[in-house]
This record gives C-alpha cells, sequence and structure tokens, in this order.
C-alpha cells in the first residue's frame, strides 16, 4: 500500500479540497493517507486519514519561516511514498524533498504570481518585483516536481508546458442528494451570498445593488476582510436591505441555499477574479439558485456552456438591479436556469467525477 503525506502550512484540518476530497478520496482507494497541518489542535485519526498536528504560529512571519520548517521534518520523519502540498511557502519544503528521491506535487491552490499583485500587506511599489521574483522561482520548481494539481482550466493552459503532468482538478462539490430541487419557490425574491466578504470580491457591488431594489434582500454570510469594510458596508443605502448574518456554519448555510432562488457572484476585474470554476458557483447550481455573475473572463464562456445564470458588468450596481428585478419578475426562467445549473452538476461537475482524474494520477506516479 502506497503511503501518502498532504502537507499544509496554511490551511485548517478540514479544508475542503484537501481533507473531505482529496485525503478521503485517495484513503477510500487504498492509500495510507496522512494529513500534516499546523492548527494547533493536537493529532487524529479521521475518516481513514491520519492526521498530526505540529502546533499553530501566530503571524505571516512565523508561519512562513517556522511552521514551514516544522511541517517538513514532520513529513520526512513519516518516510511517505508520494507527499503532496498545499501552499507555496511549501515548495522549497517540496523541493528537498525531490532530492531525497520522493514523489512530489504540488497542488496550485491560486494564481499566486497573479494574485500577489494585489495583496494589501505588499508594499505597492513591491508587488510587480515580488510578483515576478516568484514566477520565476515557481516556474523553476515546477518542471522538477511530479505532478501539478490546478482546480483552474485557464491555469492549467498557462502551467501545462512547465510540467506534462499537469491536472485540472475543479473545487467541485461532493453530491449529497440531500436537496430535492422542486421543494425550491422560485417566487422567493432572496438574494444570497456566503463566504469571504472583501472590496475584491464584489461585497460593495452588491450592497450597492441592493440600494436600487424596490423590493426583495440579500442574505449576507461570512467574515468582513476588516472592520473598516464592515462600516463602509452598512454606510450605504443598500444596506438596509441586508439580512448580515456573520460566520455560520455550513449547516446553516445550506438551509440558506435551499431558500434562495438569486445568487451573487460580483467579483471586481482583478488578480485571478477572472477564473469561473470557485466552489460557490457550483454550490449555487447545485441547489438550483440561478446565478448573476461578470461578464469578462471564463465567466462568459462558462455560461455560454451551462446557461446557469446572467453575465452582467459588476461594477454597474443599476445593471446589477436591472438582472436581480428580471429575474425576480421571470420565476419560470428562475427555475429553467436553476434547472440547468443543478443538472450540470449532477451531470459533469461534481467531485466524483475529478476524483477519478486524482486518482488516475496518483496511479500513473510509478
Amino acid at each position: 500500500m502506497k503511503k501518502v503525506c498532504h502537507l499544509t502550512s496554511v490551511h485548517g484540518r478540514y479544508d475542503n479540497r484537501i481533507f473531505f476530497k482529496e485525503c478521503c478520496s485517495l484513503a477510500s482507494n487504498g492509500y495510507k493517507v496522512c494529513l500534516i497541518v499546523a492548527d494547533g489542535n493536537g493529532d487524529e485519526v479521521l475518516d481513514g486519514v491520519e492526521i498530526y498536528d505540529v502546533g499553530s504560529s501566530s503571524g505571516r512571519f512565523n508561519r512562513f519561516f517556522k511552521a514551514t520548517k516544522k511541517v517538513y521534518k514532520k513529513a520526512v520523519e513519516l518516510n511517505a511514498d508520494v507527499y503532496h502540498f498545499h501552499d507555496p511557502e511549501l515548495i522549497p519544503s517540496g523541493l528537498k524533498l525531490k532530492s531525497k528521491n520522493k514523489k512530489v506535487v504540488y497542488d496550485v491552490h491560486e494564481d499566486y504570481r497573479t494574485q500577489i499583485r494585489i495583496k494589501p500587506w505588499i508594499n505597492k511599489f513591491l508587488r510587480r518585483v515580488i510578483s515576478f521574483s516568484f514566477a520565476k522561482y515557481e516556474d523553476y520548481a515546477m518542471k522538477r516536481f511530479d505532478a501539478l494539481l490546478m482546480p483552474q482550466t485557464r491555469m492549467v493552459e498557462s502551467f501545462n508546458h512547465l510540467n506534462e503532468k499537469t491536472e485540472f482538478i475543479a473545487n467541485s462539490i461532493i453530491i449529497d442528494n440531500d436537496f430535492d430541487l422542486n421543494t425550491k419557490d422560485y417566487h422567493n425574491k432572496l438574494c444570497f451570498h456566503p463566504g469571504t466578504l472583501s472590496k475584491e470580491r464584489g461585497v460593495l457591488n452588491m450592497i450597492n445593488a441592493l440600494g436600487y431594489l424596490n423590493e426583495g434582500k440579500l442574505i449576507l454570510a461570512g467574515k468582513f476582510g476588516s472592520e473598516k469594510l464592515f462600516e463602509a458596508s452598512k454606510s450605504l443605502e443598500g444596506w438596509s436591505k441586508v439580512d448580515y448574518l456573520g460566520k455560520r456554519p455550513y449547516s446553516e448555510i445550506k438551509e440558506y441555499h435551499k431558500q434562495a432562488t438569486v445568487g451573487l457572484i460580483l467579483f471586481e476585474n482583478v488578480g485571478q477574479s477572472h477564473y469561473a470554476y470557485t466552489v460557490k458557483l457550483f454550490e449555487y447550481m447545485y441547489f438550483g439558485i440561478p446565478v448573476i455573475m461578470p461578464n469578462f473572463g471564463d465567466w462568459v464562456d462558462f455560461n455560454e456552456q451551462y446557461n446557469c445564470g446572467i453575465n452582467v458588468n459588476p461594477d454597474n450596481p443599476k445593471a446589477v438591479s436591472d438582472q436581480i428585478k428580471y429575474l425576480n419578475n421571470n420565476p419560470d426562467l428562475k427555475r429553467e436556469l436553476g434547472n440547468n445549473g443543478r443538472k450540470a452538476v449532477e451531470e459533469s461537475l461534481n467531485w466524483e467525477n475529478e476524483e477519478i482524474k486524482l486518482i488516475r494520477l496518483y496511479n500513473s506516479l510509478n
């Protein structure tokens, strides 16, 4: 039995992609799987996966230098056949493991070189230089790893020339068949958006659009990126039509998914926001929620293929509100778009299909 070790110094032990999808899929397909984390919650065994905790580190500096060293030390101690890491700060660890003749998989969760250019904690005059330097280093490393996994088709197109084993593994959802789409009332005028709330992710775009609506409301769930942004959001006219829940467990989020009839994804056109394969999109689609999404990047092609929503300029609150009104005035159209999304998830955009690709890739690592 091959022993596989997943490494992260950033993500929590119950990260959806890392634990529930990749680790559990590997364990259920005959691999001995362990996961090294740095969250301070101790060791445990769950669903056949051995979880090892090297302790939490406070602050970005300590995480980058101390946690990564601890993760690497534990990885060597476990002596796995395959190492699968999930954070760019673990690239040096990945290269050292390669030097020990281990199989190493780099799971590239984001287009980091692009995201560096919009990181607020990096001096804006240094972002381009740091992005360029990181890109050179990452390219060097990618050529040396045994496989690369990426959650966006556009990323695969950008990086597959560096490594012939570059696989698209989408953040598709695990279907649990616990929701009957026939129970959804499309006359309900409820918009919904769960997740991280930031300017780049369009929270101000959503609230500004609500200012133009005479009826309906927006359920907003998640944590604001800063207190300043939270206060700015509350000062907008559209806030009176927002029910803000704060951060909630997924069990509660699912209940709002079942009720909502319009899903909002109004990312600003910065960083990697032109990539369309997001968990939020797949969740909307599974719950039969038509999606109002950007009119740029992959979002346009995606909607042309699956016809699950409406593309609109996220920075134009009047245009967004007009499309919300249009959907609310046409419940049959909402049902049609919702049905299209649900069908796409059931037939192709689900984790079961991604698992097949993941296991095939692992089986090829001789």
